[in-house]
């Protein structure tokens, strides 16, 4: 609770700070740093800036252990598990410095597999590039996948499961490289669980 409580902290600071609303303090000045670095190369006004940090400060609040990495990126285990939220003005995440890329195409990066929040690649997207089981309501993610990617090494699998309150039962397994732009009816918003290669 106090490490998740210093993070919000800290990365509210930090984003108040490149807002002009508070002076910065010294935990914080690198990522002020970066912060406001990606504002202006996603040319972010003050308010669309304060929104995502909004989005941003709640995901913390209700996911412990994850630090803020960028201006719409959320990190946890050292980088191996991040979640991005899209840009003000787009539908699809993507870090700042990801190109645009075509709508309705995955833009999950090699070696990693992503869950999208919304159909055609949408939404928030949260990406894991190591093996593990993964319950999603730790991200506060489950029952939100419409779409997914699976970037990781050729043949790679990834298996998805539904939490039916007494066990966990498969919905899909992907192998790499693979995506889909809609899970379908039967599946959508159904994810609790994957396990990772």
């Amino acid at each position: 609770m106090r490490t998740r409580t210093k993070l919000a902290v800290t990365a509210t600071a930090g984003a108040m700070a490149v807002l002009g609303l508070a002076g910065p303090t010294s935990a914080s000045t690198t990522l002020e740093a970066k912060i406001a670095s990606e504002v202006k190369q996603a040319g972010l006004s003050r308010s669309e800036a304060a929104g995502l940090q909004k989005q941003i400060d709640q995901q913390l609040a209700t996911t412990p252990g994850g630090e803020q990495t960028g201006v719409n990126e959320i990190s946890w285990r050292g980088g191996k598990a991040v979640m991005t939220f899209p840009l003000p003005g787009e539908k699809r995440a993507r870090a700042v410095n990801e190109p645009l890329g075509a709508l309705g195409t995955p833009n999950c990066n090699y070696a990693w597999t992503c869950l999208y929040e919304h159909a055609n690649f949408d939404g928030r997207r949260l990406t894991w590039s190591d093996c593990n089981f993964e319950n999603l309501a730790n991200w506060g993610f489950n029952d939100k996948t419409t779409s997914w990617h699976n970037n990781q090494t050729r043949g790679t699998q990834t298996h998805v499961y539904n939490w039916t309150g007494s066990s966990w039962a498969l919905l899909w397994t992907s192998t790499a490289p693979s995506s889909s732009s809609n899970v379908g009816s039967a599946n959508n918003d159904k994810a609790d669980g994957l396990w990772v290669c």
